[in-house]
């Protein structure tokens, strides 16, 4: 197993000693030490809700953010969809662009840091958001989605934590009843659900407390 860390040393001397920082690894490391194994740690099936709705998501090309091994975003390549799969994690990235190869598809694979990406403007029919909370993108999605195009998101509740061993244990990366109409004032709510369910994926495996949602922007 690879693990980089990035180290920080403070060389001064000190009564005859060299002082020097502990090392610290980036969100990007974790994520790579994570993914770097054989196994698909979620698999390598898309959640159930994006096939159960993906016949009323049209086609065009669509942008999978923290696409990580790429699972969902291969699907949506297989159901003919252009698909760009954005995560931190080249590891994570590199074995979605496995996964397509080994299903006769294609991706465009970005390695950046969601914080600071460009999602551009009316540039996306489709952007998904799968098990990844960052409520200060919505404004970026809002903008770079073209008139009609969709947003699908499904992500752990803050309900999570009491029912499941799995998920962010951090409020702030876990959405609470109702806010999500809110945070999208621009789009048009398409479908909503806030509830338990049964999870197959990998490492989620079990009852899940969840939150999905499909938005979209509305025709010029």
């Amino acid at each position: 197993m690879r693990v980089t860390l990035h180290c920080a040393i403070v060389g001064f001397v000190l009564l005859g000693t060299i002082a020097s920082a502990q090392p610290t690894s980036s969100p990007s490391d974790r994520w790579d030490n994570r993914y770097d194994r054989e196994m698909y740690i979620y698999g390598k099936e898309p959640i159930q809700f994006l096939r159960d709705r993906v016949a009323g998501l049209g086609g065009g090309k669509a942008l999978c953010l923290a696409a990580g091994e790429g699972r969902n975003a291969v699907y949506l390549a297989q159901q003919g969809f252009d698909v760009t799969a954005v995560d931190i994690s080249g590891v994570g990235l590199r074995k979605a662009a496995q996964l397509a190869a080994e299903q006769g598809v294609t991706l465009t694979t970005l390695v950046a840091d969601l914080t600071t990406f460009d999602l551009g403007e009316s540039r996306w029919d489709l952007i998904t958001a799968i098990y990844y909370y960052q409520p200060d993108l919505f404004p970026k999605i809002q903008k770079a989605l073209r008139p009609g195009g969709r947003f699908l998101l499904e992500t752990f509740s803050i309900d999570n934590p009491e029912i499941a061993p799995f998920g962010p244990k951090n409020p702030d990366y876990l959405a609470r009843p109702n806010e999500l109409p809110s945070l999208l004032p621009n789009l048009r709510l398409r479908f909503y659900e806030d509830a338990v369910i049964d999870l197959h994926d990998g490492m989620h495996e079990g009852k899940g407390a969840i939150i999905r949602l499909i938005a979209q922007k509305p025709p010029e």
